[in-house]
């Protein structure tokens, strides 16, 4: 990690989010990000976090109920020559910039990394990716990379009151991706305890997250989670948590 920050969705703060110009700037600045994939009908990934395209898109449906020559149509609501990102396009640009930082992979549904990793082998990216899978997901996808595809790394979502602090769980991690939302979770002990194991421990800034009660002084929470000794924070404010930081 070349810096204390991930970027979130691509380049989030700056560029529609999961968009090429997203991830073009990302590259360029050589910044860890986040991203997430979904998949078509015909077995393409694309980077988009929503299951639909309603929220972004001059389009509705399902990413997985349409083919990707069918994707590749729509554009994006917030600049009108933008559209879809597949898998293969990212790895072409990873590439082309000689990208050396990480990319952290949030995949949505357990059945679809079977198509990513068939796109992934073409490229030798297992160096700078690494995948997550969210809530009830997160310690079956662990197994399956485990079992099937072990060069990958795989982190361990760990949320609000996460029932998986032990020693057993995080031993199978190879990353720990921490959130939460009503009450201070992520501290010192947490961080020492993925440490010891030799676990980096990621941290999620309280803008991702709606309800979070840090909203009010997200500074203040950063000066926390920097004290509590977090590998580094993913957020949408890259400026100002980097000006920010000691």
């Amino acid at each position: 990690m070349k810096e204390k920050i991930i970027l979130h969705r691509g380049y989030k703060g700056k560029y529609p989010e999961n968009s090429l110009i997203s991830f073009e700037n990302a590259l360029k600045e050589n910044k860890a990000f986040e991203t997430d994939i979904r998949v078509s009908r015909d077995g393409v990934p694309f980077m988009i976090h929503d299951e639909t395209l309603n929220r972004l898109f001059d389009g509705t449906g399902r990413i997985k109920d349409l083919d990707s020559y069918e994707l590749i149509n729509f554009r994006y609501l917030e600049n009108g020559g933008l559209r879809l990102v597949s898998l293969m396009e990212l790895c072409e640009l990873i590439k082309k910039y000689n990208y050396d930082n990480l990319i952290f992979v949030h995949i949505k549904e357990l059945e679809d990394i079977n198509g990513v990793i068939k796109v992934l082998n073409n490229y030798n990216l297992n160096n700078i990716i690494r995948f997550f899978a969210c809530d009830n997901l997160t310690l079956k996808f662990i197994e399956l990379i485990e079992a099937k595809y072990p060069k990958y790394s795989a982190g361990l979502h760990f949320y609000e009151n996460s029932p998986y602090y032990n020693r057993e769980i995080f031993e199978k991690a190879d990353f720990i991706w921490a959130d939460e939302i009503h009450f201070k979770w992520i501290d010192r002990e947490k961080t020492e305890f993925a440490h010891s194991f030799g676990k980096p421990f990621y941290a999620i800034s309280p803008e991702l997250i709606t309800e979070s009660v840090f909203n009010a002084d997200i500074k203040g929470r950063w000066e926390e989670l920097i004290e509590a000794g977090v590998d580094a924070v993913c957020t949408d404010m890259p400026e100002e948590f980097m000006n920010f930081y000691p």
